[in-house]
């Protein structure tokens, strides 16, 4: 687990979907990880998936329709147990291959895409879930170090 989330008081680390979901947000908390140690061969899946554009949704059928190794299955067999947690729940889940995010040239003096540091925030309360299964994970910045 990273040193981050040892040392940043704003961040809970859950051991369960369930406490994931059913987690509230306390004092200066405002994010919390379900941090777990996956097994398969996700790298598989992405490998073998047709990126059409630089963010390709992939559906159900696209990961069923992959023919993979024992890893790759294990990996699949995840990835079809998140998404029917977060559907269970009443969420609805999407499940995007990247190749890269559009830059945000409108704006010479602040980008606004994803690659610049940014906040998300509601005003009313709402569940955002993020998911990284092969890759690089986002990055969460402490509140003491925003400016």
């Amino acid at each position: 687990m990273s040193s981050l989330f040892l040392e940043n008081n704003q961040i809970e680390v859950v051991n369960t979907f369930d406490e994931l979901i059913n987690t509230c947000f306390q004092g200066t908390i405002n994010a919390l990880v379900w941090s777990r140690n996956l097994v398969g061969d996700f790298k598989e899946i992405v490998d073998k998936l047709q990126l059409k554009e630089d963010i390709t949704e992939v559906f159900i059928e696209d990961l069923l329709a992959l023919q993979l190794s024992e890893e790759g299955q294990l990996a699949r067999e995840i990835i079809l147990a998140d998404l029917q947690l977060l559907t269970k729940f009443g969420a609805l889940p999407s499940l995007n291959l990247l190749k890269s995010y559009e830059r945000d040239e409108e704006f010479d003096f602040i980008s606004t895409d994803v690659y610049s540091y940014h906040v998300d925030r509601s005003p009313v309360a709402t569940d955002t879930f993020l998911c990284t299964y092969y890759g690089a994970a986002s990055d969460i910045l402490p509140n003491n170090q925003a400016i």
